[in-house]
């Protein structure tokens, strides 16, 4: 133990302006420690939120993440552990309005206050195409960019902006770290151009691995954005790799049930083998900036892993709230505040952090800004847009036949943004209001759709389609469910009989062919893409067959779209061409008919 210590702090103290004649190595007392902090999934999620944990058995509303949160436990933990490598595995924009209205600069100020020694594109990063990701990129003081299997052509625009690996040394020793970016997903899903080439994970993994030995590098890091099911399999298909940090599964690692958490893995880090029989250990943290990481991992003299061991901590607040007798949220007792504070500061997995007040003032002008923004007008509407949850019933203004005018809109909104849907599916309820005549703004789309939802995208067979609107009817007509479950949706048309037997209610269903406009019957053995939101994509409000096809068979992709989004970008697309938000045509509604009297003998 004592040649640890003697270890540690020499790197440490030479990391701090320690010298040694440049090819001269310190001595170094084995195992060699190297300490990883790491973050993923960030996705714009810029401020604090709050999050539902339970404490003592007792259900209690917390503070969660944020930058500046993020920033003060990164410097702690820069600052107390040696040999450190900061690293970040992606999907740092897209899901909050920050990135909406500010196109990554509020990101990239935001990443710019923590000192990163790596970050890995993940496929999230492209959605705007390589102009966009380029200017992001220019306005990051990152050194090492990192994407081994994606290739920028040469001329291109993001040519020179990422590498394949960089290496740090600490004291003599050489620790590699490798960058391995989705590849199917990123294709299929954002928006990279031509111009831009994807390789095999696994090969361009293994191929960089050998390079980077060649150099006698014998600590290697994979900094992935393939998701936590990729990771575990990749490092059995490897040679080399030490350390996988990952992303884009958005994985809570670590036992969280002591606050009421359900996590992905029991573990942190998870231990597993390599192709050649060595230990590797995979870290992820989460997502949102709710987590930081800190893995700890002890090498032999010839660079195999001994130990590995740290925890995912969540960053939380030092105020809680509880209910009260009649159901309000209310600030908890300065007792009990204080016992819970004593609880979460001994353990581990959370944490009670205070704000870093340098990135909290960054953060300030932005929601400043944020303010101003919500502001802006993007179109206008040429009618009143009405908004009922339930046909025939009224929107205020009349009684509206077919439901709702504005859900429709809203769910062809999801469908333009998303690349691969053939139709969306949204819960009337998940639209809260209708739209006056007039100016549109950005403050009308996040008032219609206020909610921290993005959108998602899954495989279904036509007679799974099917059965998710049976699915919300039910919900509403035999369970007690709310109105607002009622289905509605774009690309899709049916007409409903609420008066038939449970799951016999929806008739004739169409869908819109994508390709020539033309509309035709859902073919129940045939697959299609449904996009919605990612609430009950989750199976809430009734949706439960969402659920149950991505149990069953894995499928299912949140894009990280922030689902307002999607309504302020169709009513600017309108805008430049010189349209008006208005009603769908009554033959792209999707309630062909409502307890037609040719349903109801």
């Amino acid at each position: 133990m004592k040649g640890v210590v003697t270890a540690v702090f020499a790197a440490f103290f030479c990391l701090s302006g320690c010298a040694f004649h440049a090819n001269q190595k310190a001595e170094i007392s084995y195992p060699f420690l190297l300490s990883v902090v790491h973050v993923n999934d960030t996705h714009s999620h810029l401020e604090s939120e709050t999050i539902l944990l339970n404490i003592n058995g007792i259900a209690t509303k917390a503070e969660i993440g944020g930058y500046p949160r993020m920033a003060t436990k990164i410097k702690e933990l820069q600052a107390s552990k040696a040999n450190t490598l900061t690293l970040n595995a992606g999907d740092t924009f897209q899901g909050t309005p920050y990135y909406s209205l500010f196109k990554g600069k509020a990101d990239s100020d935001m990443l710019n206050m923590i000192s990163w020694d790596a970050l890995e594109l993940g496929n999230h990063e492209f959605d705007d195409g390589d102009v966009a990701l380029a200017a992001f990129l220019n306005d990051l003081n990152i050194k090492n960019i990192l994407a081994a299997n994606i290739e920028a052509r040469s001329g291109s625009v993001l040519s020179g902006k990422f590498k394949p690996y960089f290496i740090k040394e600490f004291n003599g020793e050489k620790v590699g770290v490798v960058g391995i970016d989705t590849k199917q997903k990123t294709k299929a899903s954002s928006n990279p151009s031509s111009a831009i080439t994807f390789y095999d994970e696994v090969a361009t993994a293994q191929k960089y691995i050998d390079e980077l030995k060649t150099y006698g590098v014998n600590k290697i890091v994979l900094l992935s954005h393939v998701g936590l099911r990729n990771d575990k399999a990749y490092a059995a298909q490897l040679s080399g790799v030490d350390i996988i940090i990952g992303g884009d599964s958005h994985s809570l690692m670590g036992d969280f049930s002591v606050v009421g958490l359900q996590s992905h893995e029991k573990s942190y880090p998870f231990q597993t083998q390599d192709r050649d029989g060595k230990k590797v250990c995979i870290g992820h943290a989460w997502q949102y900036g709710y987590a930081i990481g800190a893995m700890d991992v002890a090498f032999d003299a010839n660079g195999v892993v001994t130990d590995c061991s740290g925890a995912a901590t969540l960053l939380l607040g030092e105020t809680f709230t509880q209910k009260d007798t009649q159901g309000q949220d209310v600030p908890i007792k300065s007792a009990t505040q204080n016992e819970i504070v004593s609880l979460l500061n001994r353990l581990p997995q959370t944490a009670i952090v205070k704000k870093d007040e340098e990135t909290k003032r960054k953060l300030a002008n932005y929601k400043e800004r944020f303010d101003e923004q919500k502001r802006i007008v993007i179109g206008k509407a040429d009618e009143f847009i009405g908004h009922t949850r339930i046909p025939e019933t009224t929107d205020g203004k009349k009684i509206l036949a077919r439901g709702s005018d504005i859900v429709p809109l809203v769910a062809k909104s999801f469908y333009e943004l998303s690349n691969r849907a053939d139709a969306c599916i949204q819960n009337g309820g998940g639209v809260r209001t209708s739209v006056d005549e007039g100016d549109v703004t950005i403050a009308t789309a996040y008032t219609l759709l206020p909610f921290s939802n993005t959108l998602f995208e899954i495989d279904m067979y036509g007679s799974e389609i099917k059965q998710v609107l049976e699915d919300a009817l039910s919900n509403y007509l035999d369970n007690g469910g709310s109105g607002g479950s009622f289905p509605y949706a774009y690309g899709l048309r049916y007409d409903v009989n609420t008066q038939a037997k449970q799951n016999n209610r929806i008739l004739n269903l169409e869908i819109k062919n994508r390709a020539n406009g033309e509309w035709e019957r859902v073919g129940a053995n045939k697959m299609y893409v449904i996009v919605t939101n990612s609430y009950i994509a989750a199976g809430k409000d009734g949706y439960t067959t969402f659920k149950r096809v991505q149990d069953e068979r894995g499928v299912g992709v949140d894009t990280y779209l922030d689902y307002a989004l999607s309504f302020v970008r169709y009513v600017e697309k309108l805008t430049r061409e010189g349209k008006k938000l208005e009603k769908l045509p009554s033959e792209e509604h999707c309630v062909k008919s409502y307890n037609h009297p040719r349903f109801l003998k």
